[in-house]
């Protein structure tokens, strides 16, 4: 039997095992009524979940989206400090406002990513058209045409997947799930901000 939810150090609140394991809450919802996770729920009718259990979970996934994780900022990095970006003639429309803005936007597409990868059966339909939203707003503000908005988005894009064959490089096993799974994210990104462009500017 669990100790009793006032005196436990070693159970989680929903929200907190989610946020752990980078998951959706229905998602951990349904973890446990597999019997993936222990729990159980306080007086109150709330669920509570091992951290044990959270942790265990946690490691299986964490070395190779760490490591992941892990090459996209570098890959961003070497972007940005080897004058990659310079050389584009769109940049020079970033001031140092959308220039911030777009590390901002980059550092999410990037934890989405991961969260995405590890859980691809949510539905991140949302969390997508809000990036692309996002992306296209920021095209239109710093007034790139769709081309230029496409080639700038390119650019990232090229830098995850040259994180993605770091990745496919140190793998024991198949990678080629992982790869797809990126290729349709960052695909279902750049289509939403396509649908966004015009609606930004109306």
């Amino acid at each position: 039997m669990p100790p009793a939810a006032s005196a436990e150090t070693g159970w989680l609140s929903l929200n907190e095992a989610a946020r752990k394991l980078n998951v959706h809450p229905a998602t951990l919802r349904e973890w446990a009524d597999r019997g993936r996770i222990r729990t159980f729920r306080t007086p109150g009718g709330h669920r509570r979940f091992s951290l044990e259990d959270v942790d265990a979970l946690a490691g299986e996934a964490a070395p190779e989206l760490a490591l992941f994780m892990s090459a996209l900022v570098g890959q961003a990095r070497l972007a940005t400090t080897d004058g990659q970006l310079e050389t584009e003639p769109w940049y020079s429309r970033f001031d140092d406002a959308a220039k911030a803005r777009q590390r901002e936007l980059g550092h999410d597409l990037m934890r989405l990513l991961v969260a995405y990868l590890g859980d691809t059966d949510k539905d991140w339909s949302g969390d997508v058209r809000g990036l692309g939203e996002r992306y296209a707003r920021l095209a239109h503000d710093v007034g790139l045409s769709l081309g230029d908005a496409m080639r700038a988005f390119h650019l990232f894009e090229g830098v995850v997947h040259s994180s993605t064959k770091q990745m496919s490089a140190v793998q024991a096993g198949g990678s080629a799930d992982f790869e797809r799974n990126v290729g349709w994210f960052l695909n279902e990104v750049r289509v939403a901000m396509v649908e966004s462009f015009k609606g930004v500017g109306a």
